[in-house]
């Protein structure tokens, strides 16, 4: 089934590249959308919350949960573009899906391409809030290497998933349903305000209900390794999570577009 040559490798290359440069002018007002989200939750929770009280360490803590978070939001917001594409027969899907290399090839590469993008929107929000709040964000627990792959892996998840509930919506109007129903809890209760250790101490029951949500693993493993690691779930725990998470819906995702789609 997941047997390719050179020709179908070069011919997966061309359409990445040939993706890469229909990206390419969106990308500024894409990282650009991103530093201003970041910046304004810097004011509001790094700023603004620590005047009235809130502890100082939660600026950086929002900081490091936009970074960890923002590479899910390009790959979901794909999904409008896929499912025209899909209603759509003279899409360029359609048109990919009759070149000589496995069909498999064709979603596999949808996925990897909002991969690619949210992380390029995702890069900067560290340097960013580092200069925004300065001696405030200290980088005594963080490691480059871990939270890069981290953040690497969180993107790589969001494409598949992207991939997978771009093959479960065959309406346009079904979009806002989505992010309302799926999208927005996900983010909103995976821990983006909050560590899984404090829903936990709140409500052992919800905090073990969270660990069924893959963004609380994103955001988790990305904290274990910029903030102190003691307050987060284990880093290489969460890794591993968010692989399994991302097998599981590649192989859903590309197995129902196949069908969607009768491919043979």
């Amino acid at each position: 089934m997941f047997s390719i040559n050179f020709l179908q490798l070069q011919t997966f290359w061309q359409l990445m590249v040939c993706n890469f440069h229909t990206f390419k002018p969106r990308v500024i007002d894409q990282m650009l959308n991103g530093l201003i989200w970041t910046a304004i939750n810097i004011v509001v929770f790094g700023f603004i919350m620590t005047a009235r009280g809130v502890s100082a360490e939660y600026g950086p803590f929002i900081v490091v949960s936009i970074a960890c978070i923002q590479g899910f939001f390009i790959p979901v917001h794909n999904i409008i573009i896929l499912v025209s594409q899909i209603n759509d027969s003279s899409s360029n899907l359609h048109y990919e899906l009759t070149l000589p290399i496995p069909q498999w090839m064709i979603f596999f590469k949808y996925a990897i391409a909002n991969a690619y993008q949210g992380f390029i929107t995702a890069v900067f929000m560290i340097p960013f809030g580092k200069c925004l709040l300065w001696n405030a964000f200290s980088f005594q627990y963080f490691s480059f290497f871990k939270f890069y792959f981290l953040i690497t892996l969180t993107c790589l998840f969001s494409g598949f998933f992207a991939l997978f509930l771009s093959s479960k919506i065959h309406d346009l109007f079904k979009i806002a349903n989505m992010w309302q129903r799926i999208i927005f809890p996900l983010w909103f209760l995976a821990g983006f305000q909050f560590s899984w250790n404090d829903l936990y101490q709140i409500s052992p029951t919800l905090g073990y209900l969270n660990l069924l949500n893959p963004l609380t693993y994103a955001l988790e493993g990305g904290r274990a390794c910029a903030l102190n690691p003691a307050l987060s779930l284990p880093y290489w725990n969460c890794v591993f999570v968010l692989i399994g998470f991302t097998i599981i819906f590649g192989y859903l995702g590309i197995k129902n577009l196949k069908e969607r789609m009768d491919c043979l």
